[in-house]
């Protein structure tokens, strides 16, 4: 009998870890991961071009405050690193968001939160 009864409870106790384990890996999975967060430091396109060389062009976004209006246009990006104002961002943050600037710009919506639209 006893032998009946420790296996009882060892199934029973099992099957409630199983359960277990799949409630806590459904709810996991099931919440949004953001793309991506705002970094806190705003550098601002400057050129009034549309054409993908500029708008992928370090030189032509400047430590700014962010005063952008919402619309279809780039209008520049947060990075992680804050710089003097004036001054260009940091070539390797830049260089990981350069080709979702450009794909923002073609969409007319941000490919991630850390970039900001205006008209």
């Amino acid at each position: 009998m006893k032998i009946k009864e420790i296996i009882k409870k060892n199934i029973t106790g099992t099957i409630a870890i199983v359960i277990a384990l799949g409630s806590m890996s459904f709810t996991m999975m099931s919440k949004e991961t953001p793309e991506s967060t705002i970094a806190g430091h705003f550098y601002r396109y400057t050129s009034s071009s549309l054409a993908q060389p500029d708008i992928e062009n370090i030189n032509n976004y400047k430590r700014i405050d962010d005063s952008c209006e919402e619309g279809s246009n780039v209008c520049g990006v947060y990075l992680a690193t804050d710089k003097p104002a004036n001054s260009t961002p940091v070539p390797s943050e830049f260089n990981a968001v350069k080709s979702q600037l450009w794909s923002s710009q073609q969409s007319g919506e941000p490919a991630n939160a850390d970039i900001k639209m205006k008209e």
